[in-house]
């Protein structure tokens, strides 16, 4: 892969981080960190164990604690190594970001565990939920995302006209699942299904 390759464009995140800053201004709050897996690859473009904080104005940073090389190819934002989130405060700081006084975060998603640990970190932070905002802004498809559908939904729609040219008496469900897979996936299926769940 090249160094500036990536799979989503640069101007796509660049609306999307846009989007959720003017939600997050609009909410008064000082910005958002984003850390469940498809809401990281939406903003960022990379799915990389990380954190992406979205100022309410100002460059969003991204911060990689495994695979840095990997997510510098795959998003268009500047990737920051880090080794653990108790030194965000810090990277925000030598950033020139303001601490925030009031942090977003996706508590639909995230653990009571983690919501305390980011509390600690954050000690003169109150955090609220950003959620409805992050899927209100998900749930609205770009050019882009609309033509990414079509193509999955084509692809689909082949994988389902396969059915009754391998389906015979007999066969279990199991045989039959296993043979559409493997078919779905020479189509380029991954074989996963990312849903809005912790560690999805």
């Amino acid at each position: 892969m090249e160094a500036n390759a990536t799979v989503v464009p640069k101007e796509e995140i660049h609306n999307r981080i846009e989007n959720l800053q003017k939600k997050l201004r609009r909410k008064g709050i000082d910005g958002g960190l984003i850390i469940q897996k498809t809401d990281l690859f939406y903003f960022a473009a990379t799915a990389q164990q990380g954190w992406l904080y979205v100022p309410a104005e100002g460059d969003a940073l991204l911060m990689i604690f495994k695979d840095v090389e990997r997510a510098a190819v795959e998003s268009p934002l500047p990737v920051i190594s880090l080794a653990s989130p108790k030194k965000i405060p810090d990277v925000l700081q030598e950033r020139g970001c303001r601490l925030p006084t009031v942090l977003g975060m996706e508590l639909d998603v995230l653990p009571a565990n983690l919501y305390f640990q980011y509390a600690d970190i954050f000690k003169d932070a109150r955090i609220v939920d950003i959620s409805m905002e992050v899927r209100l802004i998900r749930a609205i498809k770009s050019e882009y995302e609309v033509g990414l559908l079509r193509e999955a939904a084509a692809l689909s729609d082949k994988v389902s006209a396969r059915v009754p040219e391998i389906l015979r008496q007999g066969m279990t469900e199991v045989e039959l699942a296993g043979q559409l897979e493997a078919y779905a996936r020479s189509l380029g299926h991954k074989g996963i299904v990312r849903m809005r769940l912790w560690g999805s």
